[in-house]
Parts: structure tokens; sequence; C-alpha cells
């Protein structure tokens, strides 16, 4: 009988909560919880070096919601400073947990999914949102409000440019993940004097910091610049993020093998770099249905099929992968093809076959 009468005391409770709140905003005043300091304070810069690590601890009081059997679930929420959370933003999943920690990779990827940009240091304002019940009238509670700066950052990506040279107009490269600084990409260079240069907020100026040589084969913010001799096509490779830091510029030339072919798989038919469409380029007679990949002449590089167990260095976009399977000539009868392998864009290559 205690039992029933206690059930029917928690929901004539819960009835009058929706009764005195709006059916548009049904929130009480911010006295339920107390959002402790952060720790560490701040501010924040977030980086893609040394790995997802680790940026803030929250912990917050149980919300007083007058009945101490029922638990509430709880958010944290972010706004930028000074807006009153006119747009919150959720930046944690919703649990009865009093206790949140926030990675770099979780709070960098909201960020910038919500308008702020890398390399620029944000306020932003935080509060813990404490919900009882659900439906139309759930009884809600926030904590005081706690303020900081955070600097988000973008993927790393590097332009390599030519002295006097604008970056923005440069060859890009771009790292194998969020959480690395293996830069990689492709171009046909001129010979000259190079620089590889930052992005800052996502845009390229000879104002940006740059990376040149350090007088040992590595690389070092406002170093000497990096010599070409010879004009052709290059695989370009930076790590800034490394001990020690490491580039090469490794002069290549593409061509294909495999069982598509009409003359030895294991054999090297070499493509032609076509300058006006930048692209590498062959006119052949292959099996429909079949398979080729995509060799560097010295055979030290292989572009195949993607492969999603593919990743690190050898993540080479979603259409393709190093060391990846096999690409099937379409069809299913021998036929004449122009292939295309284009390396323009970092980590995002492709290939296409035109039927003659």
């Amino acid at each position: 009988m205690k039992n029933i009468l206690k059930t029917i005391i928690i929901a004539i409770f819960l009835i009058s909560l929706g009764s005195c709140e709006t059916d548009t905003h049904p929130v009480v005043t911010t006295n339920g919880l107390i959002l402790s300091a952060v720790l560490p304070i701040g501010p924040f810069v977030l980086s893609p070096i040394g790995g997802d690590n680790d940026v803030a601890t929250f912990s917050w009081s149980v919300a007083d919601n007058g009945i101490a059997t029922i638990s509430s679930s709880y958010v944290i929420e972010i706004a930028k400073g000074g807006t009153n959370f006119e747009k919150p933003i959720v930046a944690c999943p919703s649990s009865t947990a009093t206790t949140y920690l926030w990675k770099e990779g979780y709070l960098n990827a909201i960020l910038l999914d919500n308008g702020f940009l890398p390399d620029l240091a944000a306020d932003i304002d935080i509060r813990v949102k404490s919900t009882l019940g659900a439906g139309a009238h759930p009884f809600i509670q926030y904590s005081n409000i706690i303020s900081t700066k955070v600097t988000p950052f973008a993927q790393p990506v590097l332009a390599f440019t030519k002295v006097g040279d604008m970056p923005e107009n440069a060859p890009k490269m771009i790292s194998s993940s969020l959480f690395t600084t293996d830069c990689e990409g492709y171009a046909w260079l001129e010979a000259g004097s190079y620089r590889f240069y930052t992005s800052i907020q996502n845009k390229y100026q000879d104002t940006n910091p740059y990376y040149g040589d350090n007088g040992s084969g590595g690389l070092e913010l406002d170093g000497a610049p990096i010599n070409v001799a010879t004009s052709g096509f290059y695989l370009l490779k930076a790590d800034y993020g490394t001990n020690p830091t490491t580039y090469t510029l490794t002069a290549i030339e593409w061509g294909i093998f495999g069982p598509a072919k009409s003359f030895p798989s294991s054999v090297n038919k070499k493509m032609i770099y076509n300058t006006v469409s930048k692209k590498w380029e062959l006119t052949i007679l292959l099996s429909g249905g079949k398979g080729i990949k995509f060799r560097n002449t010295a055979s030290t590089l292989i572009l195949g099929g993607f492969d999603a167990t593919k990743t690190g260095s050898d993540y080479a976009g979603t259409i393709m992968s190093y060391s990846g399977k096999d690409v099937i000539v379409p069809g299913i009868i021998p036929s004449t093809y122009i292939i295309s392998l284009d390396l323009n864009t970092p980590r995002a290559y492709n290939y296409t076959f035109v039927k003659q």
C-alpha cells in the first residue's frame, strides 16, 4: 500500500511540473545543479600533434529535482561567448553520469561543424543541462556558466610553394588523418627554391608560417629554401610533427601492370604525363573483367582500388589505396581504353577508363 501511495505522489508531482511550464520552453531557474571548475581551466589550443589527447574533465553536482529517487539525464552545452546560449550546441552524449572528459577529436569536430574557424581562438560559454522526464513537458534546469577560450584546428595541409609565388596557387599536401602530420601530395615542379607553407583558417598566404630545411635534411620553421634541381613530376612528403622532422621530394613516373594487359602481367606498361590535363595517361588494349594496378616505374609504390584495411601511410582516399585491390577493367571483351591516373588532389587519387 505504501509503494502504491508513493507512486501516486510522484506521478502527481510530475504532472504538476508539466502544468506549471510552457509548452515551448519548460525551464526553471539555474539553481538546481552546480558545474565545478573545469580541469584544466584553459584556454585550450587543440592540435593534431601527439594524437587524440585529453582536453578537460567536467564534473557537476546531482540536480536537485525535489525527488531524490528519480535521476536526471545531463548534457554539456556550449555557445559562442556572450550570446546567452541563443544557439546552444550539445557537447557530450546524454547520460545520467555527472562527469565527462572532452577529447580533442570530439571537441574539434563539434566546433568546426558549428562554424568555428580553425586556428582562431574563440570565446565559448559552457553549462550543463539537466532533464527530468520526457515528452512535451520535461523538467529542465541549467547549471552556472563557465567561460573559456578554445582554438580548433583543421586537418594538416601544406602548400609546397616556389619562392616568390603565392601559396594558394601551389601544390597541396594533406595528412593521412586528423591526428597525423604526414602530409603527402604529387605535383609537376619547375626547377627552383621552395618552402612548405602552412594554412591559417584554411587560407594560404605568403605571410603564413612556413617550413624550410634545417640543414640536416629535416624541417624547421623559417628554415632555408629547399632546392628542386630538375623540373619534373614529384611525390612530395613532409612530416613536421615527428622527431626528427622529415621531408622527401621524389621524381616519379607511373605505369600499369596486371592480368588485363596483353603482355606479361608482371611487366609495367609506362604511362605518359599530360602537362595539359595534369594526369598520367595511356592508350592500351585491355581484357574486360580482369584487373590492373598502377605502379611507379621504380616498383616501390603500388596504387590499387580502395581497400578499407589500408590506413595510415597506405591511405590514398576513398577510391584508391596504396597496395590496394585490383582495379577491374570494364566490360567482358578486349577493348582499347585511354586510362587516366589523376593525382592532383592529395589523398583523393582517382582513375578513369575511356573506351575508344
